[in-house]
């Protein structure tokens, strides 16, 4: 059995601009997943998976600079066509990667996604064991962070509609500690075994799953330009980066 941590990234972003290799912390923000994975005493190897060659050997010059072991480090390179905002990871994963690497049945596969710098070894080493203890699939999630039951779409009229049936804003029951908490996954950290991919031919990464609910500071996601600024002012106070 093999643990292999697989981090994305790609030299295009949609809504930010080489995110991935932003400088956070004079490191790129890719280097702060990668470095996480290869430190942890959980994961056996480490793929690197990008669509840029010079992308790679940045990251490679940072770690070695920071004198991180190279020895865990698999290279994958994506074509460009498998690297786009249309084409999705899980997709890449299941049917390019798993064809590339000819993994066995009992490697656990652990997706990190470089856009959550702040997440801990400890963290990711408690997901593992619960999913090596149990055998089965895991991954993070996050509480929304506003009650989810007050959502509503806005019509072409520019009317609003409520998107459950029993929303406060309907009922009236408008108090924080009457709504339900409601859940979403977060990337900070997906665990899925081969054995079961291969099985129950999935999907994603969260059929038949089990939610392990991560740190909020910890599940900050980087998406555009305001949550990089916001990122850089948390770094400042947080010892992992």
């Amino acid at each position: 059995m093999t643990n292999y941590a697989f981090i994305p990234f790609r030299s295009g972003s949609t809504r930010l601009k080489n995110k991935n290799f932003k400088k956070l912390n004079k490191r790129p923000l890719v280097f702060w997943t990668a470095k996480t994975a290869i430190l942890s005493n959980k994961v056996d190897k480490v793929i690197l998976s990008t669509d840029s060659l010079n992308y790679f050997k940045k990251l490679i010059f940072f770690l070695r600079k920071d004198g991180i072991s190279l020895n865990k480090i698999i290279f994958d390179k994506r074509k460009k066509k498998y690297a786009g905002s249309k084409y999705k990871i899980f997709d890449y994963f299941k049917k390019i990667l798993t064809k590339k690497f000819l993994f066995n049945d009992e490697d656990l596969i652990i997706q990190m996604l470089p856009t959550l710098p702040l997440r801990s070894k400890i963290f990711i080493n408690k997901c593992i064991n619960i999913s090596e203890k149990k055998k089965i699939n895991v991954f993070s999630a996050s509480e929304y962070d506003f009650h989810v039951s007050f959502a509503f779409s806005i019509t072409h009229n520019n009317k609003w509609k409520n998107l459950f049936k029993n929303s406060p804003m309907l009922t009236g029951k408008t108090r924080g500690q009457d709504q339900k908490k409601y859940f979403h996954p977060n990337g900070l950290i997906n665990c899925i075994w081969m054995k079961s991919l291969k099985k129950f031919d999935l999907k994603t990464f969260y059929i038949n799953a089990k939610p392990i609910i991560s740190p909020k500071l910890m599940s900050f996601d980087i998406d555009n330009a305001e949550d990089f600024e916001i990122i850089k002012r948390l770094s400042t106070t947080n010892k992992r980066i």
